[in-house]
């Protein structure tokens, strides 16, 4: 009976029955003042434990007290690395609290915060398995109408190859195969070669399964994808495929990906995509139209019980949660600064040995020792000092066989200046350095969790 009112109010207000109702729910219908208007009841509670999350005074996200003393839950990678965090409580203040990050889950996307108060208001947690497919949902925010409003569209399932958007978004300057692919267990299976490309010029076809390229192995189709998408057109790269009972070993030139590819337009109309907007181990799928910045608050059902975290604008009409009980899950682990972001400290074995041409040509390894930050979530670091000349340009430039490197600049504090992390084993940065100084050379991986060893080098341009 808990859902009869809502359902109740809202077929008055549109004149339609229950099931007629969730069929034609459109995007006007969700800006309906009368409809919203039904669902003040329902967010009146939970707005009390919703947050606005600011970084340097920006609107970033939402986010979810879980604690009375101040410890809050929200999506992680809307924060920039290195920003002021700040949370603006729902209690009529307009005055933000400063906000510490205690611990950040790079799978799930989410970040614990924690401010100084007591006696806040707390979610109210509900199991997923009662937000069923057809179910209204509310997304909340600080106001007495919700954030937005939609129904479960899929319920709670787990990560499958595929069944989510990349986490890496596509680069528009990525280069391009040519080829239809799906996970070939393992490795890439091609399911179409399109004429004309590169794919079809180095010989590619159907029901290949691509297990390796440039000697890395290729566990699925999503590894192959944010492989290629990292490269650039001209580059060639040498692929080992699986044809039958065969072994083969291909040889193809990347082009250029046409703009007109890079996704469906669909996709985007409705509202902004998240940046991070897939590889989450379990979901709760609704299709509410959600603004990224308005992840990271409650997903309540029409009792105003939280079902889920929202963590992602994902599709036209996909937007995904995670579920609430896998939320609890987590958080002894956010809280217990195991999962700790930490500025990256200097690696006193790894500094400055020049040989008369280089500012830094150094050699290291990366292991799960080592620590990750804000601005490569999941990845592991070392840093370099490196002295530099104001208005010198430098290249910057990382070698390793054993993971994919990627670079970045940033100043004493740890702000990031720039970064690249576009090729497979070599990764190479023009930088000008901005003034005079010591600056912070930090070497990662492209991908998370990743290890291994690798060299640098520091040479003016």
């Amino acid at each position: 009976m808990r859902y009869l009112r809502p359902v109740f109010v809202l077929t008055l207000v549109l004149g339609l029955t229950a099931p007629a109702l969730c069929q034609s729910f459109n995007d006007a219908l969700r800006n309906n003042k009368a409809v919203i208007a039904a669902f003040h009841d329902v967010v009146a509670k939970p707005r009390e434990y919703t947050v606005r999350v600011l970084a340097d005074g920006k609107d970033v996200a939402f986010g979810t007290i879980i604690e009375a003393d101040g410890w809050i839950i929200t999506k992680a990678s809307e924060i920039p690395a290195n920003a002021k965090v700040t949370v603006k409580l729902n209690n009529g203040s307009t005055d933000a609290v400063e906000a510490k990050i205690i611990g950040v889950h790079a799978d799930y996307d989410l970040a614990m915060l924690k401010i100084e108060a007591s006696d806040l208001p707390t979610v109210e947690w509900r199991h997923s398995k009662e937000a069923t497919v057809g179910r209204w949902v509310a997304s909340v925010g600080l106001g007495s109408d919700p954030a937005a409003i939609g129904v479960v569209s899929v319920a709670k399932r787990k990560l499958v190859l595929g069944d989510q958007p990349p986490k890496v978004a596509m680069n528009p300057n990525t280069a391009y195969l040519g080829v239809g692919l799906e996970a070939g267990m393992p490795g890439a299976k091609v399911t179409q070669v399109n004429a004309g490309t590169p794919a079809a010029k180095a010989g590619l076809k159907a029901n290949d399964i691509i297990f390796e390229l440039a000697g890395k192995p290729i566990a699925d189709d999503e590894v192959l994808r944010n492989n290629i998408q990292r490269l650039k057109a001209g580059d060639t790269i040498v692929l080992k495929v699986r044809r039958g009972d065969e072994e083969i070993e291909l040889k193809a030139t990347l082009g250029k990906m046409d703009p007109k590819m890079l996704g469906n337009p669909q996709e985007r109309m409705g509202s902004i995509l998240s940046a991070r907007r897939g590889g989450f181990p379990t979901i709760l799928q609704h299709d509410t139209v959600l603004r990224p910045q308005d992840c990271g608050g409650p997903l309540v059902d029409l009792d105003g019980k939280t079902v889920g975290i929202n963590i992602a604008r994902a599709g036209r009409t996909e937007s995904y949660a995670i579920p609430s009980e896998d939320v609890q899950a987590l958080i002894p682990d956010l809280k217990s600064g195991k999962l700790a972001v930490k500025v990256n400290p200097v690696d006193p074995k790894v500094n400055p040995k020049t040989d008369g041409t280089a500012i830094l040509d150094a050699k290291g390894t990366i292991t799960k020792d080592d620590m990750t930050s804000k601005l490569r979530q999941g990845r592991f670091n070392k840093v370099h000092e490196v002295p530099m000349t104001g208005g010198t340009t430098y290249i910057i430039e990382m070698k390793s066989s054993e993971l994919d490197p990627f670079v970045t600049v940033e100043d004493a504090k740890g702000n990031k200046l720039a970064e690249a992390g576009s090729g497979i084993f070599t990764t190479r940065l023009v930088f000008q350095a901005p003034s005079d100084g010591t600056f912070r050379v930090v070497a990662s991986s492209f991908l998370a969790g990743e290890t291994g060893a690798y060299t640098i080098t520091v040479r003016k341009q």
